[in-house]
């Protein structure tokens, strides 16, 4: 998973894999409601390709990533700004 892709799952992290998959999900059907502009055309390309990559790796894997550290790079990034 590449890291932006990674830093989606961070931020809409539940409690299993399935659940992180259905959030996205749901995050997905909001932006594909809002009028189409670069960014929301660009996160809807973000949260299809997490999601694909998320319902093929093992469950195992999906535990096994330390999404903390994406969560703490995007605090580090806010505090920089």
């Amino acid at each position: 998973m590449e890291e932006n892709e990674l830093t989606i799952t961070a931020i809409f992290q539940q409690h299993t894999k399935e659940e992180t998959i259905q959030t996205l999900k749901e995050a997905l059907e909001v932006l594909e409601q809002e009028e189409s502009d670069p960014e929301n055309d660009e996160m809807i390309e973000i949260i299809n390709s997490t999601v694909g990559k998320l319902q093929q790796i093992e469950d195992k894997y999906y535990y096994y990533l330390d999404l903390n550290y994406y969560l703490n790079n995007l605090e580090d990034d806010a505090y920089e700004a």
